[in-house]
């Protein structure tokens, strides 16, 4: 669930959480942690690619290629482009029977730190009436996801994909944190198969000068 363009050099900085190990393997470390006021856990993994970060942004940003590597990911698409590097996207993914399917409506904001050659995409649910909810489609919340790239080398990366979301609907909350906390280390190990693939071009905006 996410996108970016031509990114803008902003500096960030935000204290760090206090995240609990929940196991490696294969070289993909997990996280969790619980969030103030809210009964949805937050999940994170980390690992290594085997990519040039120009690469692992071009899997990131290509939404026609996402049904190809997101987990349950029947459609995505671009809404609308806010700025260079700032964009509303939509994605709705399949859920096992009889729930219904759940569908997020979100902003993604890319953020590059040139000093530190990190890329950060924060993305969160958003409301917009040019994309009206769906009869027997359930609206999600994307409380807080995030993609931090680090280069590491011309053809490493250091990559963390963090998330919180609600499903809504009637599901109990410790089924929903329990099917988030595979959420990680799917997506990143479907992220380190993409990026192999030799159809999947460096994103063609993203400059990371001499590394």
């Amino acid at each position: 669930m996410l996108m970016l363009f031509l990114l803008v050099p902003v500096l960030t900085a935000s204290a760090a959480p206090a995240w609990q190990p929940a196991g490696t393997r294969d070289g993909i470390s997990v996280y969790s942690r619980e969030v103030p006021g809210s009964p949805i856990i937050a999940f994170r993994g980390d690992c290594e690619v085997p990519a040039s970060m120009g690469k692992v942004i071009g899997v990131l940003a290509d939404a026609t290629r996402e049904k190809e590597w997101m987990d349950r990911l029947v459609e995505a698409r671009l809404i609308k482009e806010i700025s260079d590097h700032e964009r509303v996207a939509y994605n709705r993914t399949s859920t096992p029977w009889p729930l219904a399917d759940r569908d997020f409506l979100f902003n993604a904001d890319a953020k590059f730190d040139p000093a530190n050659k990190r890329l950060v995409i924060a993305m969160r649910s958003i409301e917009d009436a040019a994309v009206p909810r769906l009869r027997g489609v359930v609206r999600g919340e994307l409380l807080r996801s995030v993609w931090t790239l680090t280069a590491l080398g011309p053809q490493t990366t250091a990559v963390s994909f963090e998330i919180q979301a609600d499903p809504r609907g009637a599901i109990p909350k410790w089924i929903v944190n329990l099917f988030q906390s595979s959420w990680p280390r799917k997506t990143l190990e479907a992220l380190r198969r993409q990026v192999q693939k030799p159809d999947v071009e460096e994103y063609p905006a993203f400059r990371l000068g001499n590394q």
